[in-house]
């Protein structure tokens, strides 16, 4: 299966583009999944409430932001400016946060 010129056919970049949101979403899911299981058991259900918001509000703009840029990838012709928005790195550094507090969670 090749597209035009021996590439790849057409259409599988915003398929991985999306794949790999996808993947990200779960694994933020994943993560708040288990800082609430340790939160829960250590400090009570209402404590566990805030790290499952954050893990949600981060899986939901996650989800967003890749269907944004999945749709834009499937455009014909593709758009000139493909660069990353100001939510790509937001969306980076909320992962981070949440897997920093995950694991001082783990660790404490």
């Amino acid at each position: 299966m090749t597209g035009p010129a021996g590439g790849p056919p057409p259409g599988l970049q915003a398929e991985r583009t999306e794949l790999a949101w996808s993947r990200t979403t779960l694994g933020v899911l994943a993560n708040g999944l288990l800082l609430s299981v340790r939160v829960f058991t250590d400090a009570g259900p209402g404590a566990a409430a805030a790290p499952i918001a954050l893990a949600v509000v981060i899986a939901v703009a996650t989800v967003v932001v890749g269907r944004v840029r999945a749709n834009a990838l499937r455009r014909s012709p593709l758009p000139v400016h493909l660069a990353p928005t100001r939510a790509v790195p937001i969306i980076g550094w909320s992962v981070v946060a949440l897997a920093t507090l995950t694991g001082a969670a783990l660790l404490l």
